[in-house]
């Protein structure tokens, strides 16, 4: 067996810092061992890192003998995400030829918070050279740039507050005002986020005994049954044996909703659930609310 030498492979910075939000540079070198007969193709690939945080140069590096290859690597990652959070990061950048053997280089990098880099204000930048090198400047100009830096972070991730699943808490009533979506008290959470976000395909079922049944179960956290048009015994898709059915006869524009629930419900439930319902039905339609405790 014949073993063949990898090329070289180093980074010109191997220990990096950025903020969220900005970007830092290095440069991956590849040097070929220097006694091949030909040319040969690498595929370059960074691991530890997601992969919206870098961006490579190129990804295949072609290597003549006793030549040296320069990759470009940017790393930038982003100012608001849930992963993104501040702390030492290690990762590597490795070469791997058509038969899987691989070089590597390790490397790390220091995410720090928005604004956390101390010491030099990015406002000098906007300045004359000449002022640039000046000390007390840099230190100076940080007083304004702790009152601009939250205001400009807000600015550019203004588009995650309309985004149902990023936007604050305190924002999602706002949210839903936009969409002319009224969010029933005591709603968690992940409840309103939900029904924020599939507002436009509930509208598109509104009226519908579908519409009315998808809005009840994510405003109350039951999956309610509806029977249409019967006000008694008729298995169906949402009539249960011995849970929602008793004998009765037909009657028409009326629908009977049974929420089935692990423990017996208030009256104030009962009260809001009908409260819901007469906003969601077509108007000539008339409604029954029952309630049924099956255990946990």
């Amino acid at each position: 067996m014949t073993l063949v030498a990898m090329p070289g492979l180093r980074l010109a910075t191997a220990q990096l810092a950025v903020e969220a939000g900005a970007t830092v540079e290095t440069v991956v070198h590849v040097q070929s061992p220097g006694d091949w007969a030909a040319a040969s193709l690498y595929d370059l690939r960074l691991r530890g890192l997601p992969p919206r945080w870098y961006s490579l140069g190129s990804t295949q590096v072609r290597l003549a003998p006793g030549t040296t290859a320069s990759v470009l690597l940017v790393i930038h990652p982003p100012q608001l995400e849930r992963l993104a959070r501040p702390g030492h990061y290690r990762f590597s950048v490795e070469l791997v030829d058509g038969d899987g053997a691989a070089a590597l280089v390790e490397a790390g990098l220091d995410l720090l918070a928005p604004g956390a880099a101390a010491g030099r204000s990015q406002l000098l930048d906007y300045l004359p050279r000449i002022f640039r090198r000046d000390a007390f400047l840099a230190q100076f100009l940080l007083v304004f740039q702790s009152v601009l830096d939250p205001i400009e972070r807000r600015i550019d991730a203004s588009q995650h507050f309309l985004d149902p699943e990023l936007t604050p808490a305190v924002f999602l009533p706002w949210l839903a005002s936009w969409l002319d979506l009224e969010l029933t008290p005591g709603m968690d959470e992940q409840s309103q986020r939900v029904a924020i976000e599939r507002v436009i395909e509930l509208y598109s079922w509104k009226g519908t005994r579908r519409g009315l049944r998808e809005e009840l179960r994510l405003r109350t956290g039951t999956r309610p049954l509806i029977v249409e048009n019967f006000d008694g015994l008729r298995l169906g898709q949402d009539a249960a044996l011995g849970m929602n059915t008793q004998l009765g006869a037909p009657a028409p524009g009326e629908i009977v909703v049974t929420l089935v629930a692990p423990h017996q419900v208030d009256d104030a439930r009962i009260a809001r659930v009908a409260e819901m319902i007469e906003e969601l039905k077509p108007a000539h339609v008339s409604h029954v609310v029952r309630t049924v405790a099956v255990g946990r």
